[in-house]
């Protein structure tokens, strides 16, 4: 008897169904419902892009538009039904893979002292965002979305290295002080966090801009360097092989030129729930249920069904069929069937997180345009 993936294959994307996706049935759909709803809200009010190739915009809007006014008291049947008459199934063609991320939680302080001296930073006023039009008009690439506006041109700003090297002293742009520059690296890679200022007192982080110098995977690099293989290779690892390196460890990491810059959002609290900071779509994530997606080929709130594997507490991998939903991005996930998990906030989702390197079957949810028109 054929698999799910060797009927997806006999069939290809055009004629793919339901019936091909496996653990489809027995799949959460009340929670998949709840989890589309919860984002809904926040991108009807800020619309997302089309991407060519991808959903249209306003077809998921419409969508959720829908969902709202059923809300969330649906069961699981009807849940299912709702994706079933919203939605139907398309296999990307690439073999997929799956990383994770998290939010990480690290001790701070807003004023510097002998404890507490790696600085995050706020944007810097002359780092402006800009657009794959404008990017590519000034000679950088589209993937370009920050440069440096001068009087008549735009740059790249100062690179991670250059940063280390007290480019921004003295420019009163420290937002926190932390114990650790590594641990200031995995806040910048994870694109926010939660910095714990002590006497019960925490303020929420979020990615403000970047430096518009291309990342460099630091993992890639030890791998090139034979120090870890694509196997054994893991973000604790990584960051003790680092630390273990004193200030030879330090000095890989301005390796990667790309620096990010963050805002406090105590003013921007997600709605109550056990959501994390909020991603580029202007969604609070879901812990697994949240990914980031290449934002310039798939537009943000097209839903994903998964197919796939995690590694449990012991290590072992388990099957994991989930739908999930496009709600970030970032600099190291490329192409169309990659994507970075959101695991959710703390030690246990980064540890989790830092081990995901997972072969994925992606399948796109695309809008059912026929039925979009039938509610008209």
């Amino acid at each position: 008897m054929a698999t799910s993936k060797e009927k997806r294959e006999m069939a290809g994307p055009e004629n793919m169904s339901f019936s091909d996706l496996a653990g489809w049935r027995d799949h959460d759909h009340k929670a998949a419902f709840a989890a589309f709803c919860h984002a809904a809200r926040y991108l009807l009010k800020n619309p997302p892009t089309t991407r060519s190739g991808s959903a249209r915009a306003e077809d998921l809007l419409a969508i959720g538009k829908q969902a709202l006014l059923l809300g969330e008291a649906l069961d699981q049947t009807q849940a299912r039904c709702f994706f079933e008459t919203y939605f139907h199934p398309e296999a990307v063609a690439d073999e997929g893979l799956l990383t994770g991320y998290f939010e990480p939680i690290f001790e701070g302080r807003l004023e510097r002292d002998s404890c507490f001296r790696f600085p995050l930073h706020k944007r810097p006023d002359d780092l402006v965002p800009l657009t794959e039009t404008e990017a590519l008009k000034a000679g950088f690439t589209a993937e370009t979305s920050f440069a440096r506006k001068s009087a008549h041109s735009y740059q790249f700003h100062y690179s991670r290295a250059e940063v280390m090297a007290g480019a921004l002293d003295d420019k009163h742009l420290e937002l926190v002080w932390l114990k650790d520059p590594f641990e200031a690296y995995i806040i910048h890679i994870q694109g926010s966090a939660t910095i714990d200022l002590g006497q019960g007192r925490r303020l929420p982080i979020v990615f403000d801009g970047k430096s518009g110098h291309p990342y460099r995977s630091l993992g890639k690099l030890l791998i090139e360097q034979g120090v870890f293989s694509a196997e054994t290779i893991t973000m604790d690892g990584l960051i003790a092989h680092l630390k273990a390196l004193g200030a030879d460890g330090c000095r890989i990491l301005g390796e990667n030129p790309s620096y990010i810059y963050f805002k406090a959002v105590e003013d921007e609290a997600p709605e109550a729930g056990d959501f994390g900071p909020r991603a580029a779509a202007r969604v609070p994530l879901i812990p697994m249920r949240s990914i980031a997606v290449d934002r310039h080929l798939h537009t943000f709130g097209l839903p994903f069904w998964l197919e796939t594997t995690l590694p449990d507490a012991s290590g072992e991998d388990k099957p994991f069929k989930q739908m999930v939903f496009a709600h970030d991005t970032g600099s190291a996930i490329k192409g169309a069937a990659r994507g970075d998990l959101f695991v959710g906030t703390g030690t246990e989702a980064g540890a989790t997180a830092g081990k995901l390197q997972q072969v994925t079957t992606f399948i796109c949810l695309m809008p059912n345009r026929l039925q979009l028109a039938v509610d008209e």
